[in-house]
């Protein structure tokens, strides 16, 4: 039998694992730096540099980067020396997914869940980091959807279903190159001693066969100058660029994330030779899946005055999108001093920065909730001059509903959650107001199934069982006939029911009708 197909590349969700990796070690402070005193702030990345899939087991290989600040020890009476730490601690995982093969597409998300380094001594610090593992197996494949079948003597019908199928699935990079320039009253720079960066505002357009991306990155650099006390810089780089994609149009659905990676600041001359420029040079990891809509129909059922008809059928399992929906939530709450030095005060604030971690999400009648908390970091001038930069840290609780019609136990979805803005400002002495907005992006999708037509054997008819049959039957509608099943049922046709007894829409329960034998 000659069926029509059409061929979809269908995205499903084979498997979710969540686990945790725990590190623990204790690093000591190389001979070039100077004794610890204090610890005043710190901060770490995951870079994977491996990812090995075998049957049921994911294999990950990366490093976690941490950066201490420290106030360093002095034989100078009244000296004051701030320096920087840079370790890395490499790790070698196994993430245990039931059902995942050697070949499979999987991604994995390592994020910090928990970062502690305290001072074991003034030459060795101890660092405990709690990592939490996410990895997603999806199954791509293609499925041929039967819509049609090239036979004038066949009588079918059809059925509409809607789906959502991965159109683009793509991972590039986004280089982005600034210079930085302080601005007048700042002092030239010596020594970077601390910096951060973080992904901000972003912004995403589709068009043909390119994806433009563009944003902010919102920079701080901290750094001693020749004479004079600690300086500071806080500034925004703005980034603009196209990613070629082939096959993308501005009706398709947009699911990307955006990583900040490997960014370096240096300090550079001007054009009178003083160094009062700080070059940035980072990298932007770009995540892109793009999806399409379809709506079509497919052979639902099928019989011919010919030949018995046998239907070979596959239940065939996919997805269709209920909605992307970008939500922001808004957050703002006073932290206090907990360990005061020497009664020291909050003078000015420098920087305020904040890693956003999602601890809870669930699904709701009409939504997902979302429970979180943004680890906030506030650096600061005291009023103290033997440790005249301070830290002050908490993590501040959010919770958002993230509206979605049509939610159920069995949908899946992806949150991306990213800082759109971060502020502080002073509210007393020991006590900052801290202001943020999370940007909440959520896509979401049902799991559907059908029974889709593979192949259609025809056979001969039992044509004595046939000839016994009454050329005309009076039948009375049960629950759940159509004009299609009793026409297959009495080897008649639809039209034929419809003209005998006068029937402009469907059969109704209970509703004697008069059936004809077309065979």
């Amino acid at each position: 039998m000659d069926l029509i197909k059409k061929s979809v590349h269908i995205n499903n969700m084979r498997g979710k694992s969540e686990s945790q990796i725990t590190l623990d070690d204790d690093v000591n402070v190389p001979d070039k730096y100077p004794d610890i005193n204090t610890l005043i702030t710190k901060s770490g990345n995951i870079e994977i540099d491996t990812v090995k899939i075998s049957k049921n087991k994911i294999n990950v290989k990366g490093k976690l980067n941490f950066s201490i600040m420290y106030k360093a020890e002095s034989d100078k009476e009244n000296a004051v020396s701030v320096q920087k730490l840079d370790g890395t601690i490499n790790f070698d995982e196994i993430i245990n997914m039931d059902g995942i093969e050697e070949g499979d597409s999987v991604g994995v998300d390592l994020k910090i869940d928990d970062l502690s380094i305290t001072v074991v001594n003034s030459r060795k610090i101890s660092v405990k980091a709690l990592i939490d593992a996410i990895a997603i197996a999806e199954n791509i494949r293609d499925e041929d959807f039967s819509t049609g079948i090239n036979n004038d003597d066949v009588m079918y019908i059809k059925d509409t279903i809607s789906l959502t199928q991965i159109a683009v699935k793509k991972k590039d990079l986004l280089r982005v190159k600034e210079d930085i320039n302080l601005v007048s009253g700042k002092l030239n720079i010596n020594e970077i001693i601390w910096s951060t960066k973080t992904l901000t505002q972003s912004n995403v357009k589709l068009s043909d066969d390119k994806i433009n991306i563009s944003g902010e990155i919102a920079v701080f650099v901290l750094y001693s100058s020749d004479d004079g006390p600690l300086q500071w810089t806080n500034a925004t780089v703005p980034f603009n660029g196209d990613i070629a994609v082939e096959g993308c149009t501005e009706e398709m659905i947009p699911n990307i994330s955006l990583k900040l990676n490997s960014c370096q600041i240096e300090a550079k001359p001007d054009y009178d030779g003083e160094p009062r420029i700080l070059s940035f040079d980072g990298i932007i990891s770009v995540d892109v899946k793009l999806y399409e809509e379809q709506q079509f129909e497919i052979v639902k059922d099928a019989y011919s005055r010919d030949k018995d008809l046998v239907l070979d059928t596959k239940k065939t399992d996919f997805e269709n999108i209920l909605m992307k929906n970008i939500v922001k939530c808004r957050v703002s709450e006073k932290i206090k001093q907990d360990n005061k030095i020497d009664d020291s005060h909050v003078m000015q604030i420098c920087n305020c920065t904040g890693d956003i971690k999602i601890d809870e999400t669930r699904i709701e009648e009409d939504g997902i909730g979302v429970e979180g908390a943004i680890d906030v970091n506030v650096l600061y001038i005291c009023s103290d001059d033997s440790s005249p930069i301070c830290c002050l840290s908490d993590s501040i609780p959010f919770s958002q509903k993230i509206d979605i019609n049509g939610m159920n136990p069995d949908c899946v979805y992806q949150i991306n959650a990213t800082p759109e803005q971060i502020n502080s400002n002073m509210s007393g002495t020991d006590e900052v107001e801290v202001k943020a907005t999370v940007s909440l992006d959520c896509i979401a999708f049902e799991k559907l199934s059908a029974d889709v037509v593979q192949d259609i054997e025809e056979k001969d008819y039992d044509y004595d069982k046939i000839a016994k049959m009454p050329g005309i039957v009076a039948y009375v509608c049960k629950d759940g006939d159509t004009l299609w099943s009793i026409a297959k049922k009495f080897y008649s046709t639809a039209d034929s029911i419809k003209e005998i007894n006068d029937i402009k829409g469907e059969v109704a329960k209970d509703q004697m009708i008069v059936v004809a034998k077309k065979m």
